[in-house]
């Protein structure tokens, strides 16, 4: 497999398991999950949640790529240089109205679980973990918005994705998200015998 290649999948696994690893108790229930609207459906596109100038900032001379990770993720914004090949960079946003909320030991225990650590001062909780050699992913929640940021940083210097959270989410700001609206009830119990 290609280097590239590599670095897609690597970049697709790290972000579906960040999507799944953040389920609720409300979605434990299947039939439930499915009744409920995707609480990403109106997050904007990454030229809004990250505009030119911090791109420029965070990660100068890259360009930037954009994707949707899963139905219920964010957009998908994907870095890459021409001078630094060998590095992916990549940031999104999940966001549901319980982080707003929800205790920040609460927030931080999958990923702690699972061996990572604390990350002090930077939103209203962080945490980071190596899922893989050469690669680092830091998952910060907003103070200012229910939103979880995710940066997956693979190849080079990873440690400088805890830099890439500080201004994503420093960028993330109140009015670039609405309100995900719910599902009228006749929607909720359409389709059920």
């Amino acid at each position: 497999m290609r280097a590239g290649g590599r670095v897609a999948l690597w970049v697709t696994l790290a972000m579906g398991l960040a999507c799944r690893s953040r389920a609720t108790e409300a979605d434990a229930d299947a039939g439930a999950a499915a009744r409920v609207a995707p609480g990403n459906a109106t997050l904007p596109a990454c030229e809004v949640l990250l505009p030119s100038d911090v791109r420029e900032s965070m990660l100068p001379g890259f360009t930037m790529k954009e994707d949707r990770a899963c139905p219920t993720c964010g957009p998908l914004c994907t870095f890459r240089s021409a001078s630094e090949k060998d590095v992916t960079v990549s940031v999104t946003w999940d966001c549901k109205p319980h982080y707003s909320q929800a205790d920040t030991q609460a927030l931080l225990q999958p990923t702690l679980s699972l061996g990572g650590e604390e990350i002090p001062a930077l939103g209203k909780a962080a945490a980071r973990r190596a899922p893989a050699q050469g690669m680092l992913q830091v998952m910060a929640w907003d103070d200012d918005t229910p939103c979880a940021l995710i940066v997956t940083w693979l190849g080079g210097s990873p440690e400088q994705a805890l830099d890439v959270a500080r201004l994503a989410l420093g960028a993330t700001r109140p009015d670039s998200f609405r309100a995900p609206t719910p599902p009228p009830e006749s929607e909720l119990d359409s389709g059920t015998p």
